[in-house]
């Protein structure tokens, strides 16, 4: 009888140790991209935060959708270090807490967010208004002086000049308005999202396998 070739254990011990390096090569690189992505955000915040001054509602609301652009890149490099460390309880339940905490700040924040922006939308609203009155003023101020008036203005230019003022106001008002508020909801939808990525992936890291 013809005898059935013999397994080649030289090939088969090979293999098994690719295959366990593999697991060992990816978690090395998942930890590389992950405290590399980490660094770009924290350098990236220390940038915004310089000169500090969080008493101004510019300097605030600034940071915040800024921070909220840039999150993303936060919790794509906390999933990879998690990825990295899953498998070391002492590395990884402090990483889930760490999530936790920044999970619920992101969340937070939020509030913050919506009353800045209103706030910034009022202010910017009255400043326009009180620009408006100003011009207005003046204006009026000329139809009552028709005598002094120069030769080329006619009253009903002026009415005319008042008229588009105001339309023009209004559609700056609307504008403003709008982008603030297009802004905000940007902002506060990066937090959020990120915000409970943060949660999830803290509830994962604390937990014991």
């Amino acid at each position: 009888m013809t005898s059935l070739p013999r397994p080649f254990p030289a090939k088969v011990g090979r293999s098994s140790k690719d295959q366990g390096i593999q697991p060992s090569a990816g978690k090395n690189i998942c930890l590389i991209v992950g405290l590399t992505c980490l660094l770009g955000f924290l350098v990236d915040t220390l940038v915004l935060t310089t000169p500090p001054n969080p008493f101004a509602l510019e300097w605030r609301v600034n940071l915040l959708q800024q921070i909220g652009d840039r999150s993303i890149v936060l919790l794509f490099s906390v999933a990879l270090l998690m990825y990295a460390f899953f498998d070391q309880n002492r590395l990884k339940r402090p990483l889930g807490f760490i999530c936790l905490v920044l999970g619920v700040a992101f969340m937070l924040s939020c509030v913050l967010v919506i009353r800045d922006s209103l706030i910034l939308q009022k202010e910017t609203l009255q400043n326009i208004s009180n620009r408006e009155q100003q011009v207005q003023s003046q204006i009026k101020d000329g139809r009552g002086d028709e005598l002094n008036l120069p030769a080329p203005v006619t009253p009903e230019q002026l009415q005319q000049a008042s008229q588009q003022l105001s339309n023009q106001v209004s559609a700056l008002k609307a504008d403003a308005r709008q982008g603030i508020t297009k802004a905000g909801v940007a902002s506060m939808g990066n937090l959020i999202a990120v915000g409970l990525g943060m949660i999830g992936l803290g509830r994962l890291g604390i937990k014991r396998f």
